[in-house]
């Protein structure tokens, strides 16, 4: 190592040991309960972050989020003005119904990380109105894609965040909002009759959501660049909102 990479590395170690969590580790391992408040609020592991190891030496993203995956290590937000973690062992009193949990959430977001970068799998979606959606037809184009389904309650209760979503960008022909779902023609006519959805909606998608893009956890978005290549893969609208508006800024 260099003498000034050193100096960086130190300097970048010495700044992760004076940065307090934003919530202790034993108050978020308090229960399932304290977990999932902590992730609501504070955690935006889809976002581009800082983070550093348990010993307080900086990691990518990818070393970070597989680390949490293994059931070792908690995810702790460090109290500085940008995304900064460190890993937190988990002390031995920890249940191993919160390491599951906890693990269970790292897989997630790692299998993410992993898909970006990637480019979308081979497709040919016809909507509920017949239109066509290819990978020729969407050279050029933005495509937000969203995979859910109809007795999916969080996908359900997203759904008017996404319309302003949609609305929010009517202007830009060079987006395009689909969603797959695995129900069939009939039972998505008769659900839109009564939920206002503003995407266009393909069905009979179950084999591509799960095999080709492997989705496990619903509603799964993905963002795919003018070049057809998957830039991000996110679980909430929240989350969505802001990688969107990052994707038309570039």
């Amino acid at each position: 190592m260099s003498g000034l990479l050193l100096l960086i590395t130190l300097a970048f170690q010495a700044f992760a040991q004076k940065l307090n969590p934003v919530v202790a580790p034993n108050q978020i391992l308090k229960n399932i309960k304290s977990w999932l408040y902590y992730n609501r609020d504070h955690l935006r592991l889809s976002e581009d972050f800082t983070a550093y190891d348990q010993g307080g030496h900086l990691i990518n993203q990818g070393m970070f989020l597989k680390s949490i995956a293994t059931g070792e290590f908690l995810p702790v937000r460090l109290s500085n003005s940008t995304m900064t973690y460190k890993l937190y062992k988990f002390p031995p009193s920890t249940s191993e119904e919160m390491k599951n949990v906890i693990s269970d959430y790292g897989k997630t977001y790692y299998e993410h990380y992993k898909q970006e970068g990637r480019s979308l799998p081979d497709f040919h979606f016809v909507d509920l109105k017949g239109r066509v959606y290819d990978r020729e037809k969407m050279k050029g184009k933005i495509v937000v894609l969203k995979c859910w389904f109809i007795k999916c309650t969080a996908c359900i209760q997203e759904m008017p965040q996404l319309n302003k979503l949609v609305d929010t960008y009517k202007k830009r022909t060079d987006i395009v909002f689909v969603s797959l779902v695995p129900d069939g023609r009939t039972a998505l006519n008769d659900f839109l009759k009564r939920t206002k959805f503003d995407y266009a909606v393909v069905p009979d998608k179950g084999v591509y959501i799960t095999k080709d893009l492997k989705v496990s956890v619903y509603p799964t978005h993905f963002i795919i660049n003018k070049k057809g290549v998957i830039t991000k893969v996110i679980n909430n609208a929240d989350e969505l909102n802001i990688a969107l508006d990052k994707e038309v800024r570039r």
